[in-house]
């Protein structure tokens, strides 16, 4: 049974797209780029759009997504999915691109608001994990920063909420 069909993760879904919702009137209110943009301008776009969600959510912190009630639930799939020998080659794919183990990449400040670096490289989350965890739009994805498992805007490039010590 996939991890959002089973109970305790109804606030968590709805704290998604409640913010999905959020970031789609920060889009308009920006302006939505076209479809063949430059690379400057998707930078700009993504500079904006990540200044008018600080704005919205300027007194965001842990916790606001991943509830404190859902956090345990969280915590369980990933180190279920990722523990014991059966984890080991989940563990690996997670280190090979996890920012705290690369070198010579940008420090990844894990915080609410907070951009994800560009150049950092962004955590493999292993599909075994992914089809576990509860569905995101296209618009979020998990990763994980050291051991923390991390929401992310992948539109504004920004870090949204987390969970620390998620990792086994």
């Amino acid at each position: 049974m996939r991890a959002a069909d089973e109970p305790g993760f109804t606030e968590f879904e709805a704290k998604v797209k409640s913010y999905s919702d959020m970031v789609d009137r920060m889009d308009r209110k920006v302006g939505r780029l076209p479809d063949r943009a430059d690379a400057e301008r998707v930078h700009a776009h993504k500079r904006a759009l990540a200044e008018e969600i600080a704005k919205e959510r300027a007194g965001a912190h842990a916790g606001d997504i991943f509830t404190p009630a859902e956090r345990p639930r969280f915590v369980q799939i990933v180190r279920g999915a990722m523990g014991g020998p059966a984890g080991a080659p989940a563990r690996k794919a997670v280190a090979e691109d996890n920012p705290t183990t690369a070198k010579n990449t940008p420090r990844v400040t894990v915080a609410p608001n907070a951009e994800y670096p560009e150049g950092a490289p962004l955590s493999t989350v292993p599909p075994t994990l992914l089809l576990r965890l509860p569905a995101l739009p296209k618009t979020l994805d998990y990763r994980f920063v050291g051991k923390t498992l991390v929401l992310r805007d992948t539109r504004a490039n920004l870090i949204v909420d987390y969970i620390p010590d998620a990792l086994p």
